[in-house]
């Protein structure tokens, strides 16, 4: 029967463009596969356990480049992809990252770290179990200090001159339900705000985190250290 399918199969005129086409595609889907693999071995080989993630603030040379006035603060993070991303910001602008749980993924997922690509040794990272830890080690913090918090219903837009300061926190929560409302209380106590990035929200619900922290931070950045060339790269 195979046989009979075969030689049936075989009388078929199959078009040149066809032929092309899918001879084509098959080589793009071989090398896109090829590449993948190489990127996951080669991030993996990059990273290993010991450096990938620090549970504490490191001392020493570890810190000597971090920005000591701004932080960053992810409160029950879900989407492993979106922290990698972060964390792949805080490595470029030196800023301390800040994982409060529960998180929505294991800590030493793959696509962690894929999304940090072979950064995550430059990223000083503290996990919290919880935001009354985080809290309590953000009250014991000495010099000035302040929590603002990201979201789409802030009462102050993200690029309101004069803002930002030395030593705040940018606090962005969860991607499916945003900050928990303890979190609101603590930037209340705080002498902190709720900030705005605006969206047109007739076909879109919410930013990505990512994309919403890399506009808080940059923006963070600028005004705090005024403009290009006054200040020392961190």
């Amino acid at each position: 029967m195979y046989r009979k399918l075969q030689a049936h199969c075989n009388t078929w005129a199959l078009s040149r463009s066809w032929v092309y086409t899918t001879s084509a595609r098959k080589r793009t889907s071989c090398i896109l596969n090829r590449c993948s693999l190489r990127s996951v071995t080669c991030a993996t080989a990059a990273q290993p356990e010991d450096i990938f993630l620090a549970e504490e603030l490191q001392a020493g040379s570890r810190t000597s480049w971090l920005r000591k006035d701004l932080s960053v603060v992810l409160v029950n993070p879900q989407i492993p992809q979106n922290t990698g991303t972060i964390a792949r910001t805080c490595a470029a602008t030196g800023v301390g990252l800040h994982l409060v749980g529960p998180l929505g993924f294991e800590i030493d997922n793959s696509r962690l770290k894929r999304a940090g690509l072979d950064y995550w040794p430059y990223v000083t990272v503290k996990v919290h179990k919880s935001w009354q830890d985080f809290y309590a080690f953000w009250s014991s913090q000495e010099g000035q200090k302040r929590l603002l918090a990201f979201s789409k219903s802030g009462s102050c837009h993200y690029a309101t001159p004069g803002l930002y300061q030395t030593g705040d926190w940018l606090l962005f929560g969860a991607e499916t339900t945003g900050l928990p409302q303890e979190a609101y209380d603590s930037v209340e106590q705080s002498g902190g705000l709720v900030v705005r990035v605006p969206i047109v929200e007739i076909h879109v619900r919410s930013l990505n985190i990512a994309v919403s922290q890399g506009i808080g931070l940059y923006e963070a950045m600028r005004q705090i250290d005024g403009p290009p060339g006054t200040q020392d790269t961190p």
